[in-house]
């Protein structure tokens, strides 16, 4: 078997290209950004009220939770490459409204399209990725899914505040185009069109993703593949088989309490509201130019993680990751009670504050963050893979929409530290979480990854065997 004949440069155009399409939803979160404070300026030509710009900003939100149930319903249904390219339509459709926005409610309409395709795409990319990639290389193609949402962030940030509103939404519409004209002659998942009993597809799909490979690795990739689906499908998937075994079990509880980790330390609160609490601090720089800085550094931090998940394992950059959020995140929140609860001078250390969160959004981009989303394609078997990315990502829209929003509430009535203490207690929670739960998944196949989650099962099986065996042994004696 001639391992070294393989060429993976497939792997990466292909999953680089799929998540084009969240490098659109980045640039749509980043939008909000320069442009929000433009259209409640009182030249502008779509005026709108502080109201109206929160709900622009939540309505996002609002719609990928359509959009992650409309992905369950058409992943197993037209696939995992068709299901990208329809979740590309309405992300581009809400650029096209943006340009010809005449009023609030336009915006909103807009807002609320892209997000159904940020639902759709959150939830397929990960299992596209996680089906084509191999085992080598899976943790660092997962990486690109937050990476390149960070790159659509920087990149609405960096544009954003030199350009017209028409200029950058013209500029933001080229990444949807671009994922377009690329990725629709990319390959379909060899995983789907074997569930599909398209064989001859798979061989084809999986020669294009393993360039040279030999005759030999190629029929023994296929038949664990194969074996991979026929396991999965023996019995067909439904909601309520997310529950049934012991192996679907854990991983609802393993992708869910990341999930939960990943949210309840703020992620969401912090990104919505980074340039207000940078300005609380002093950067040494302007709070709009901080931010562009702080995508960049984040897109740094993304490339790390991909160039080190596959090296230490997904479990140490866990468990470093949160565990260094929450010092960070400690540190910012008794900041904000010496100086608005103490009410003491602590002149000379404002750079306490925008240096914790800077910090903390760059740790949790090296490992929470994308690492909650890579391991979704990972731990689910391919019958219910699809049901369970949706439901991870939905309960995820709403963790980040309720976050978000209990964080103003916390902060009027209890004080900001509050609401960062409660974001500290989170991380440090789920490091004790992920250490007694989460396991090691770096350098195991699909099938690998379910028989270690099925373990117990398996034993149990096994006791099952051994004590027939024994019965009828002793039938047999007597």
């Amino acid at each position: 078997m001639e391992q070294t004949r393989v060429k993976r440069w497939p792997q990466y155009v292909a999953a680089i290209t799929a998540t084009i399409s969240l490098a659109t939803t980045g640039a749509h979160i980043g939008w909000t950004s320069p442009i929000l404070p433009v259209l409640k300026s009182p030249d502008s030509h779509v005026p709108i009220t502080s109201d109206d710009a929160s709900w622009i900003a939540s309505f996002y939100l609002l719609g990928t939770i359509p959009g992650c149930i409309l992905a369950a319903f058409i992943v197993d249904w037209l696939g995992r490459k068709t299901s990208l390219l329809i979740a590309g339509l309405p992300l581009t459709v809400g650029f096209i409204l943006i340009i010809v926005a005449w009023n609030p409610y336009v915006l909103y309409a807009s807002r609320f399209i892209s997000g159904i395709g940020q639902g759709v795409v959150y939830v397929v990319c990960p299992m596209y990725i996680g089906e084509i990639a191999d085992k080598e290389i899976r943790g660092a193609l997962g990486s690109f899914i937050k990476l390149m949402v960070t790159f659509g962030e920087l990149y609405a940030h960096a544009v954003g505040p030199f350009v017209s509103y028409e200029c950058l939404a013209y500029v933001c519409l080229l990444i949807p185009l671009i994922f377009f004209l690329t990725f629709t002659w990319m390959p379909e998942s060899p995983y789907f069109l074997l569930m599909r009993n398209r064989h001859d597809d798979a061989v084809t799909s999986l020669k294009r993703l393993k360039h040279c490979v030999t005759e030999d690795q190629l029929e023994e990739d296929l038949e664990q593949m194969q074996k991979t689906v026929i396991r999965d499908l023996s019995d067909r998937g439904h909601f309520w088989d997310l529950f049934n075994t012991p192996g679907n079990r854990r991983a609802v509880i393993i992708s869910f309490g990341l999930q939960l980790v990943l949210q309840f330390s703020g992620i969401a609160a912090i990104e919505s509201y980074t340039q207000e609490i940078l300005e609380e601090g002093d950067a040494g720089i302007p709070a709009s130019n901080a931010v562009i800085l702080l995508s960049l550094l984040q897109l740094i931090a993304g490339v790390g993680a991909a160039a080190l998940v596959d090296k230490l394992g997904r479990r140490p950059l866990l468990l470093v990751t949160t565990f260094l959020g929450g010092v960070a995140l400690t540190i910012a929140g008794t900041f904000y009670l010496l100086k608005f609860q103490f009410e003491l001078d602590i002149t000379g250390y404002g750079w306490a504050l925008p240096s914790s969160v800077i910090f903390y959004e760059l740790i949790i981009a090296l490992g929470l963050n994308p690492l909650s989303y890579m391991m979704l394609g990972e731990l689910f078997p391919t019958n219910v893979k699809g049901a369970a990315v949706s439901l991870a990502n939905l309960i995820s829209s709403l963790l980040a929409f309720i976050v978000s929003k209990l964080y103003q509430v916390i902060s009027d009535f209890c004080g900001v530290y509050a609401a960062f203490s409660w974001f500290a207690i989170s991380c440090f929670l789920g490091v004790i979480f992920i250490a007694l739960v989460v396991p090691e998944t770096k350098g195991k196949s699909l099938l690998e990854i379910q028989e270690e989650l099925n373990c117990k099962k398996k034993r149990k099986e096994m006791k099952n065997g051994a004590k027939d065996e024994q019965q009828i042994r002793i039938s047999t004696i007597a």
